[in-house]
């Protein structure tokens, strides 16, 4: 039995065993005829066997290509003819929308309505389309819609209550990228600015251009526990000696000190073409986990005005936070919570004590035929990538097909110029040309094609092989550098050999890899190169990789059971207060 930390999981979860849906033979039947009808696709038995599990509050794991969008379907309707309301969580709007379409003529054929949402709708279309039996579009996207629906209910009269949503099941698709790497970041509506506050931008952008003249522990100092950015009392006597322009006469001293603290974090945390990216004059997040672009979302903290007054852009006024609720929370309030994913087995211990939700693995259709072939370890980032570049040459002269993954936007286009100069032909996958994403991904297998992605190339879409790519050997993928957790070179992997077809995979790995910074800081992870350089091994700068990425993994599992304890403390705060924890927010002090 998995281990459960909140009352309100067991509870649900005696709730939903209590009313779970027989999947007898005549409703198989019926989901498989119409599936097969509409479709023309035969249901294999693991994906029945994953429609069972998903009747259970657990988490499936599945291999990459086993067909998990079916058995989601399937699930679902078992759910709706017992009388259930279903909310189905995808990886990103483009698959929802996918899903839903593909999926429509099956649901309709069994008497079932099926809507998607996405950030494009109208309130209406919305509102319409919660009314259906099934709905697919991200977590994200519905627990903004949760946040709305109550922030209207709060200002609509007695007699004129919104509808609100009803939280009924929940199945999720990719279940660790939503439940783990997408829960370090609460859902946050914000209003516009209030009207009358002081115009910060004259003093973001003296502070971004002041910030770029001070130096690293003499003027601040980066705190180890935190990555915190503070003022030395040097760094103090600089920015009050220092001259400013008039527009920040109104500007208090603690204001002044704050914002150049914020424009040294601005700085020091976040890059240009990983953590962001400028489109259309303006700052886009990417996601890290996925390499998708985050429209509609902005840093917080005074952190996107910095960043923009960095970057020479328009400096925003900061919105005003007005609702908010984590990933946690918000799927707490569903009574029956599931989900699927080819890599959650890494994550058992932190889904079990967050979730409540056990993970039930299922064997591979077919038996695997990748092979995966020895790690290579390069004593630097310029090495490494040359070597990639001569591994991908003969692949492809070899008449097979090559995805390689690349943790940021920024190391897709370095590698990009080295495979231009080079003279071999590719495409560059990232947050730049998220409209080609489907089109590339499905090409990815055709003969001596060259794929370089971030992570967004890794989820819900299938990599066809062509005929002679099979015969020569499949896809080959490279994984070009560790990510912050094992799994998700796991999943890059499983793009490759997919329900029993040939492939092979390779890692790469290098002494200048920004794992060992983000495990140690950019001090510590320096001096351990120069050490593993002056006595260079392979064996040990695999170890030293290895164990970095396992200390970055335990560092973002700490951030979200921080995050999610402060919450629920400071929930039970509020409402010993009479507040609403999530539409009462403590506004962030500066």
């Amino acid at each position: 039995m998995p281990t459960v930390v909140s009352d309100k999981y067991n509870q649900h979860a005696s709730a939903s065993l209590l009313s779970r849906p027989r999947l007898s033979a005549s409703l198989l039947d019926n989901a498989t005829r119409a599936i097969q009808d509409q479709l023309g696709i035969t249901l294999r038995p693991t994906q029945i066997d994953a429609a069972r599990c998903l009747l259970d509050p657990s988490i499936v794991e599945m291999q990459t290509g086993e067909g998990k969008t079916l058995s989601i379907a399937v699930a679902a309707i078992a759910m709706v003819k017992t009388g259930r309301r279903v909310f189905v969580a995808t990886a990103n709007d483009y698959l929802a929308t996918r899903d839903c379409e593909l999926l429509r003529p099956v649901f309709q054929a069994l008497g079932i309505t099926v809507a998607s949402i996405t950030p494009a709708n109208s309130a209406a279309d919305k509102e319409l389309a919660y009314t259906a039996d099934v709905v697919y579009s991200t977590l994200r996207q519905f627990g903004f819609d949760f946040l709305t629906h109550r922030l209207q209910r709060r200002s609509e009269s007695a007699n004129h209550r919104h509808p609100g949503m009803t939280l009924d099941v929940l199945l999720v698709d990719e279940a660790d990228s939503v439940l783990i790497d997408e829960a370090r970041t609460p859902l946050v509506i914000s209003s516009a600015p209030v009207p009358g506050e002081v115009d910060t931008a004259a003093t973001c952008r003296w502070a971004a251009d002041f910030a770029k003249t001070l130096s690293a522990k003499i003027d601040f100092v980066v705190t180890a526990d935190s990555d915190a950015i503070a003022l030395t009392s040097v760094g103090h006597q600089k920015v009050l000696r220092s001259t400013m322009p008039a527009e920040m006469n109104a500007i208090t001293t603690t204001q002044i000190l704050y914002a150049v603290e914020t424009a040294l974090d601005a700085a020091t945390r976040f890059r240009r073409d990983q953590h962001y990216i400028v489109a259309d004059n303006q700052i886009q997040l990417v996601d890290e986990f996925t390499g998708r672009g985050q429209v509609d979302r902005t840093f917080a903290a005074g952190i996107h005005q910095a960043i923009q007054a960095r970057e020479g852009l328009v400096v925003t006024p900061p919105s005003v936070p007005i609702a908010r609720i984590t990933i946690q929370e918000f799927v707490a309030r569903f009574a029956h919570l599931a989900g699927m994913t080819a890599t959650a087995w890494e994550d058992r211990r932190e889904i079990a004590e967050v979730y409540g939700l056990s993970i039930r693995r299922l064997a591979s259709w077919k038996p695997s035929q990748r092979v995966e072939y020895p790690p290579r370890i390069c004593d630097s980032e310029t090495a490494k990538f040359a070597a990639i570049a001569d591994e991908i040459q003969d692949v492809v002269a070899a008449g097979r097909a090559v995805l390689v993954g690349t943790r940021t936007i920024e190391k897709s286009e370095q590698l990009s110029r080295v495979l231009h100069s080079r003279g071999l032909q590719h495409v560059v996958l990232n947050a730049r040309h998220v409209d080609r994403e489907a089109e590339w991904v499905q090409a990815a297998g055709t003969a001596k094609r060259i794929t370089v992605a971030t992570n967004m190339a890794g989820r819900g879409t299938d990599i066809p092989l062509d005929a002679s790519v099979a015969d020569a050997g499949g896809l080959h993928v490279i994984v070009s550098e560790p990510h912050s957790a094992a799994r998700i070179d796991r999943q890059l992997i499983g793009r490759a050999g997919r329900q029993g077809d040939p492939g092979s995979c390779r890692r790469y790995w290098s002494i200048d890899d920004e794992i060992l910074d983000h495990a140690y800081g950019t001090a510590a992870a320096d001096s351990l190169r120069h050490r593993m350089r002056n006595a260079y091994s392979e064996t040990r700068v695999r170890w030293q990789l290895r164990r970095a990425q396992a200390a970055v993994a335990r560092i973002q599992r700490r951030g979200r059971h921080r995050l999610a304890l402060q919450s629920r403390q400071l929930a039970q705060q509020m409402r010993s207060l009479g507040l609403d924890p999530h539409l009462d927010p403590i506004r962030e002090s500066s």
